[in-house]
């Protein structure tokens, strides 16, 4: 099997990605692209209630999303939630291993090295910092700096049938309290609402891709995703929405399968049909890169890319700012 060394000598060094240069007297992390890339392939399995919502609620009912694909209608986990949670679980991994690698409280860094005091999404963002280099970011009307980070719309591999809480199955919808109930009101039929709610040990593949790609975008990554796991995707994400991921797969090469392949997968040979491709190295669950295609498979072994590096890398980036 490829070892983490093999995989992180086709990356790009800090130096040329991360490190922000003055542009019109703001430092700004520059759009810097090499022709390296890393894609990220995994299953989130919900370990609790999700609500995958993107549109507004209707009256005091809310609805997931839903869509009829490959023969199913599915539950559709849309791009924008999960790099939105993944961003500022990103971003608070960034500011613990500040605190904890330089003894620098987070807003006296950001202040000393991006001249800024707030950073806050999506108005106040620092736009020089390792989030921002990734996940991109913008000043309305002065400066802006590109995501590097690709993500893909998703969709339950069960049946929305079957894997969906609805006014008609043996769950029924949800209950809870209006989000902005008056508490000053007695509290009666018109103060709550219903909704549909994914049901737990519901999988949802995943590809997420990372264009000019460091070894602490990868190992970044991988920590920010557990943790966006523990804080929940989705609407009312402080009490639903968990998830437990699992890494089937990271490349240094571009996927030769859409997520759509892997639902057709799971459809035929079932979620352990699936991950198998991937461990036995089928085939089908190919990478292609141009240059050298180097392929880490398996869960533990992909934790340990973030667990052998997201330090390491982090106190060369501190380095790199100096």
């Amino acid at each position: 099997m490829a070892t983490i060394n093999e995989f992180s000598a086709q990356l790009a060094k800090i130096n040329d990605i991360l490190i922000p240069q003055v542009v019109n007297k703001r430092k700004v992390v520059p759009a810097y692209f090499t022709r390296e890339v890393v894609t990220i392939v995994g299953v989130k399995t919900a370990k609790s209630r999700f609500l995958p919502v993107s549109h507004e609620g209707y009256s005091n009912e809310t609805y997931i999303d839903k869509v009829e694909l490959l023969g199913k209608l599915r539950a559709e986990f849309i791009a924008r939630k999960l790099k939105g949670i993944e961003r500022r679980a990103h971003m608070s991994l960034f500011r613990e291993l500040v605190e904890i690698s330089n003894g620098t409280e987070w807003k006296t860094f950001f202040e000393q090295k991006f001249n800024n005091k707030a950073c806050t999404v999506p108005d106040n963002l620092c736009i020089a910092c390792w989030n921002c280099s990734l996940f991109g970011g913008l000043e309305a009307g002065r400066v802006g700096t590109f995501s590097r980070i690709r993500y893909f719309d998703t969709y339950s591999i069960e049946d929305a049938l079957d894997c969906v809480a609805t006014m008609d199955s043996e769950e029924g919808m949800g209950i809870g309290n209006q989000i902005y109930e008056d508490l000053a009101k007695q509290r009666g039929a018109e103060t709550y609402h219903l909704y549909e709610y994914v049901k737990p040990g519901v999988h949802f593949p995943f590809i997420t891709m990372i264009e000019s790609p460091t070894l602490l975008d990868v190992a970044g990554l991988i920590s920010a995703i557990k943790r966006a796991d523990e804080h929940g995707y989705g609407k009312y994400s402080t009490n639903h929405g968990k998830f437990d991921s699992e890494f089937l797969a990271v490349s240094t090469g571009y996927p030769r399968f859409s997520i759509l392949d892997l639902l057709k997968w799971a459809d035929e040979d079932g979620i352990d049909g699936l991950k198998a491709k991937f461990d036995a190295n089928d085939p089908k669950a190919k990478f292609d890169a141009l240059n050298k295609e180097v392929t880490i498979f398996g869960n533990e072994n992909i934790l340990e890319i973030a667990d052998e590096n997201l330090k390491t890398e982090f106190k060369k980036y501190l380095d790199a700012l100096e």
